[in-house]
């Protein structure tokens, strides 16, 4: 049954959940069809046959509106950072480009997904996220084949699957918000009924999020070449090694027992970006991004097998950045301006945690 669910959730989206409105509704057309003969039990059984209805016509409306609206994101504008505007415009051409809100985030990762909103009756929209650490690690060379990375689940359709897959599950979340799990029986068997299936599901996204992965790499190659496309992945990697030693690991020690708000995580990535403009520093974390083991859990494969689908059975000498993606392709008021606000929000969940 999952299986089923699942293949036809990736297919048709929001559609799907007419196998479980359908199955629901089953309870009502056979007591329905009884009530003259066996009134009695009828009765009685409408305990079941009434909610569940009730659960399948929520279950109708979640799929009419689900992903009705496009979603509320606070992107950046042409005049805040027109040269990163430029670069996503000539690769992925002036009408997806506008078409696309493009978001500063605090990750150390660039994302795009894909919305289709009023039914996708005027079209899909592109969001497209770029975290200030990335931009931080990588020139505008390194970060043009990212970002042709992320052209390429656009073009590779690659997208499609987790869309509708977002979308089916939307439609489970209506649910939830009218019969909260553990507060209503319906809520509670209905929960019940979704737990095989969301661990299939986070299976399945996992695979093809991967496969997709290694395709748009290859794309990514295809338009610039390999070389370019693998010092970005490495850059990106050896990043994120450098700032699990040199800002998450000692800003966690640091949480432990503080009474005050420490200083910020993206402040102090931004500080340990610098140290891999040391070639030796970059090589070093590099080999280690290279040797860590595979996380069965993310949604990435390992950097090994990443840069195999590039032609490179060992991880390749790069040129360290010089002159960061950061400081060339956003104005420096707009860079400012994020960064105070990602540091003032995490400081104030912080501190508000601590006075709890």
């Amino acid at each position: 049954m999952s299986r089923l669910v699942l293949i036809a959730g990736e297919r048709f989206g929001r559609f799907a959940v007419l196998l479980f409105a359908l199955a629901l509704f089953i309870p009502l057309v056979v007591g329905l069809y009884f009530l003259d003969m066996h009134p009695l039990v009828v009765i009685a059984g409408g305990t079941v046959a009434i909610p569940a209805a009730m659960l399948a016509l929520v279950l109708l409306i979640g799929m009419i509106f689900a992903g009705f609206r496009r979603s509320k994101v606070e992107g950046i504008s042409r005049d805040a950072a027109p040269r990163l505007w430029q670069t996503w415009e000539d690769l992925a051409g002036t009408r997806r480009a506008a078409r696309t809100t493009i978001v500063l985030t605090s990750d150390l990762n660039a994302s795009i997904g894909e919305e289709r909103p009023f039914l996708g009756i005027f079209g899909r929209w592109s969001i497209l996220a770029v975290g200030i650490p990335l931009l931080a690690v990588t020139d505008e060379a390194a970060l043009a084949a990212i970002l042709a990375h992320e052209d390429a689940h656009l073009r590779n359709r690659d997208t499609n699957g987790s869309l509708n897959l977002a979308e089916l599950e939307k439609c489970f979340e209506l649910i939830f918000d009218y019969a909260p799990p553990g507060r209503t029986v319906s809520g509670s068997l209905f929960y019940w009924m979704l737990s095989p299936l969301s661990k299939t599901l986070g299976r399945e996204e996992i695979r093809l999020s991967r496969h997709a992965e290694i395709e748009a790499d290859r794309h990514a190659a295809r338009t610039g070449d390999s070389y370019s496309t693998a010092r970005a992945l490495l850059l990106a990697g050896a990043a994120g090694v450098l700032f699990e030693d040199r800002a998450y690991r000692p800003l966690r020690r640091e949480l432990l027992g503080s009474m005050a708000p420490p200083e910020p995580p993206l402040a102090r990535t931004l500080k340990a970006a610098l140290g891999l403009s040391d070639p030796d520093t970059l090589r070093e974390y590099v080999q280690k991004a290279w040797d860590a083991p595979d996380d069965t859990t993310s949604d990435h494969p390992p950097w090994p097998e990443r840069l195999a689908a590039l032609g490179y059975s060992s991880p390749p000498t790069i040129e360290p950045v010089e002159h960061p993606a950061l400081s060339t392709l956003l104005r420096s008021e707009t860079v400012a301006e994020r960064v105070r606000h990602f540091n003032d929000e995490w400081t104030s969940k912080v501190a508000d945690h601590l006075d709890r």
